[in-house]
């Protein structure tokens, strides 16, 4: 479903890849949540040859490194597009006429032909995508707006250009530094979105990103562990504070474990559980 029309597909599916007859050159796109990779890579081992190529189409950075624990062949995938996914079997996608970026890489540098075919494969879904040989550095990008989500998740969309958001993106691009990872710059991310347009689907109300809609399916968990949580990891590696990503991480584990739906909090209050 999208703004341009609706259309239903009945793709053949399966309840456990041992069930499949693989092929040689099929490639998995892994497109769970971070936090159900690790169970689903797992299940893929015990089955799929170790040369199956696997294209992570994930947040954050921890399913490319899990993912190369068991394959020899993993590809990030740069994901900018906005969708919504909260009901079994509907999935809207927001922008119109191009429906976001898929840009595939290796995990560990460089292109290869199945880049190559999974960027014709998108490019034919409607996707704008191109071969990224530093794919992981595109995502790293990503992860910086992403450490926003449990803000927006907690304290409602207009909450995403808060102060605390701020903070937490400042704190992100902190770390990458004390790391010595590089981003893209404002202007190649500006270059790649520009012209990606956002539309209205009849009858449907866009909500929040993929934080905001874990909480409103109460889905019982959300990936801020690989969002704030990688930026957690790194300001404790290389000694720099991460106090706004350390308390949206544990405020997120909170709304999970009471069951809470997004919009829980005030912006003032959500400030207050994080100590900001």
């Amino acid at each position: 479903m999208a703004p341009d029309g609706a259309w239903e597909v009945a793709p053949p599916v399966v309840a456990h890849p041992a069930e499949l007859s693989w092929r040689p050159g099929d490639t998995v796109l892994l497109a769970t949540k971070t936090q159900d990779a690790a169970a689903a890579l797992v299940d893929l081992a015990t089955c799929a040859p170790p040369d199956t190529p696997v294209a992570c189409l994930t947040n954050g950075l921890e399913a490319e490194r899990l993912a190369l624990r068991w394959f020899e062949r993993v590809h990030g995938v740069y994901v900018w597009l906005p969708a919504s996914f909260l009901s079994p079997g509907t999935v809207e996608l927001w922008f119109t006429g191009t429906y976001g970026c898929l840009d595939p890489g290796l995990a560990t540098g460089g292109t290869d032909d199945v880049d190559a075919a999974l960027t014709a494969a998108f490019a034919r879904a409607g996707f704008r995508a191109a071969p990224r040989p530093d794919v992981m550095r595109w995502k790293r990008g990503k992860l910086v707006s992403n450490v926003a989500n449990a803000v927006e998740a907690l304290a409602g969309p207009d909450a995403s250009d808060s102060d605390l958001a701020h903070r937490a993106r400042a704190e992100a691009r902190a770390v990458f530094a004390a790391a010595g990872l590089p981003l893209p710059s404002h202007d190649e991310e500006r270059a790649r979105h520009h012209g990606l347009t956002l539309g209205t689907i009849a009858g449907r109300a866009r909500g929040g990103g993929s934080t905001w809609q874990s909480l409103a399916r109460d889905a019982g968990s959300a990936e801020s562990d690989y969002l704030n949580g990688e930026i957690a990891r790194l300001g404790r590696e290389h000694g720099v504070p991460t106090p706004v990503n350390v308390g949206l991480q544990r405020a997120i584990a909170w709304a999970v474990g009471e069951g809470l739906g997004p919009g829980a909090l005030t912006l003032a209050e959500l400030a207050a559980r994080v100590g900001a």
